[in-house]
Order: structure tokens, then C-alpha cells, then sequence
């Protein structure tokens, strides 16, 4: 049998749909259809029963991926989400025997895949609808998810990380291992050590004092929203993480980088999320520094995922990071 990294894309989710098919056994539901969603970072797959249900099924990334203990926590704060607030999050659905994820393992597939199913939420990406008006709603979503936070009582089991690191997700550090130094030679290592400082150093006031930590979504972009009648509905909760809010809107705002609109985006997100919250910046600048950690550590990530397309953007990320850590670092 090949080996599943030498796979094309198309190859790797065709193993992964018959993994996928023995989680749902797993499941009470009668399936009638399973259907590839994405297979960008974990797979993602649509599936719908004969009473006309849709549900979500991701397989998740073994590498770089999240822990059991992680992905139970993630729907127990779903499950909060939908008990104490009417945000449209998606319904975390358990298996016959009341667990909330399911670890699945198949020939062809070299790591134990964890498991888990999810309500449809239904509207296309707020990526595709990125109007002002629309990232005015996220600002206020992201801000009444913040104040839901402050009142999580987490149950008894719930276990995250904490955002108190340049690289908080736990993988090894390798942008400045010599094996890579073809994609970080040293005057673009000299830009990322720089870059690393100064993100330390804005992490280590944030984390002065730890009051006021709260989970977050910590990944809160355009393509982890829809948009249906109006209403955002959030969804992909798997990174949450301890941390202060100023940290997750940096990680929103990384991805309008490169939008001709940014900083009219910025400010619209402000103006919906001072709707219900006080503005979390605490010094100007910091969330542009947040915003260049966010870009280091998904260079980091980049370099070592396994996955052959994510190699191959990797070059052209990593030279896109370092022009951007060079603007940041001129200018603050």
C-alpha cells in the first residue's frame, strides 16, 4: 500500500472518507451520504442522513493536531455557547455511547485519528460577504463571545492551552534549525529572531498580571464564519485557548492583511466590537504585534506539516512572513 504522505490530496481524503465511514458507525444516525468538504488542514466532510439532517464530521490533523482532552473541551464550550447565548454555534452531536469524540484507526492511514460531529451550519463563508457591515456584526460577535467567557465555569475535564508563548500550539520551534535554512537563510532569520523579541516581550506584559484570562476561539477569521439571514454563525472551535482578547482579535485581523479595505475593516470590527465591550488594546501597537506572532507561528507550522501541498506553498509563505515582519518591525 503507498505510503499516505506520498498521496495526492485526492488520495489522502479517499483513505480518510473510509475512516470517516467507521467513526459514523459509531454514531445513531442513518447515513445516506458522505461528501468532501475540505482536506486543507484537517478533513472535513458533509454528511447527511435519510431524514434530511446535515452534519459536519472532522477528522482531525494527528500532527500538529489537537489532544483528546483538547477536542472534548472545545465542544464542552460549544455546548456552553448554545446553552447560554442564542450565537448560532453548531451542535456538538455524541457518539451511541455519550462521548464527545471518537478515535478511530485504519490500515492505510498511519496515525489513530480523533473524530468528531458537528451540526451543519448553514450560508456561505463571511469571506465570501465581507462587507463593512458584516465585519461590523463580527466585531460585535467576537466581543459577546469574549464576555461569555468571562463567566465560563469550566466542568470538570476541561483542559486547553494557554496563549502565553510565541508558539503556544506545543510543536517543536524549527524556523531557525539549519534544516531549514534554505527557507529562512540567516538575513531572514536575523527578521524572525527580531520579530520573536519583540512578540516575547509584548506577551510577557500582556501576562503580567493573569487576571481577566478567558477562553478563546483564537481563530475567529472570515473562513470560520458563515453568514445566513443576516446573522454571523461561528464555527471551527478547535484552537481555543486561554488568553486576553486583544490576542484573538490580532489573530482576526491578520487575515484581512492584503485586503484593499484593511484598515477600513479594522475599523468597522472596532466600532461593532465597542458596541458591547470596551476596547481591549491596552498600549497603541499591540495588536500588531499579536498580529506578527500570528505570522510566525504559522510559518513555523508550515515548515514542518507533512502534508506535500502545504509544502509546496511553503517557500512563498515563509518570503510573504518575513515582508510583513519587516513592515512591522520599520514601523513600531
Amino acid at each position: 500500500m503507498k505510503d499516505f504522505y506520498e498521496l495526492t490530496s485526492r488520495g489522502r481524503a479517499l483513505r480518510l472518507r473510509k475512516l470517516a465511514l467507521a467513526a459514523l458507525e459509531r454514531y445513531a444516525l442513518d447515513v445516506e451520504r458522505v461528501a468532501l468538504v475540505s482536506n486543507d488542514m484537517n478533513c472535513i466532510f458533509r454528511v447527511d442522513t435519510s431524514a434530511g439532517q446535515k452534519y459536519i464530521l472532522r477528522v482531525c490533523l494527528p500532527q500538529g493536531g489537537h489532544s483528546l482532552k483538547e477536542i472534548r473541551s472545545e465542544m464542552m464550550w460549544l455546548g456552553a455557547l448554545r446553552r447560554d447565548t442564542d450565537i448560532g454555534v453548531p451542535q456538538p452531536r455524541v457518539t451511541r455511547d455519550g462521548e464527545l469524540v471518537t478515535t478511530v484507526e485504519m490500515a492505510g492511514v498511519p496515525e489513530p485519528r480523533h473524530c468528531a460531529v458537528f451540526g451543519w451550519v448553514p450560508g456561505p463563508d463571511l469571506a465570501d460577504r465581507l462587507t463593512l457591515e458584516n465585519v461590523f456584526k463580527l466585531g460585535g460577535l467576537a466581543a459577546r463571545l469574549h464576555l461569555h467567557a468571562t463567566g465560563f465555569d469550566p466542568p470538570g475535564g476541561f483542559s486547553i492551552k494557554t496563549a502565553d508563548s510565541v508558539f503556544p500550539f506545543g510543536e517543536p520551534v524549527v524556523l531557525f534549525d539549519e534544516r531549514y535554512r534554505q527557507h529562512v537563510p540567516p538575513e531572514r532569520r536575523e527578521v524572525f529572531q527580531r520579530a520573536v523579541v519583540r512578540v516575547e516581550s509584548a506577551i510577557e506584559r500582556l501576562y503580567a498580571d493573569r487576571r481577566g484570562l478567558r477562553v478563546l476561539h483564537y481563530d475567529l477569521h472570515q473562513w470560520n464564519v458563515k453568514v445566513y439571514r443576516g446573522k454571523l454563525c461561528p464555527f471551527d472551535f478547535e484552537d481555543l485557548m486561554w488568553g486576553y482578547p486583544v490576542q484573538d482579535i490580532a489573530i482576526t485581523f491578520y487575515y484581512f492583511q492584503g485586503h484593499e479595505q484593511v484598515l477600513a475593516l479594522r475599523e468597522a470590527f472596532r466600532r461593532g466590537y465597542t458596541q458591547h465591550s470596551e476596547w481591549p488594546e491596552q498600549v497603541p501597537g499591540q495588536i500588531d504585534t499579536f498580529i506578527a506572532g500570528r505570522g510566525l507561528e504559522l510559518a513555523n507550522f508550515i515548515l514542518q506539516d507533512p502534508n506535500p501541498d502545504w509544502q509546496m506553498e511553503a517557500p512563498a509563505f515563509i518570503e510573504r512572513t518575513e515582508g510583513r515582519l519587516r513592515v512591522f518591525l520599520d514601523s513600531h
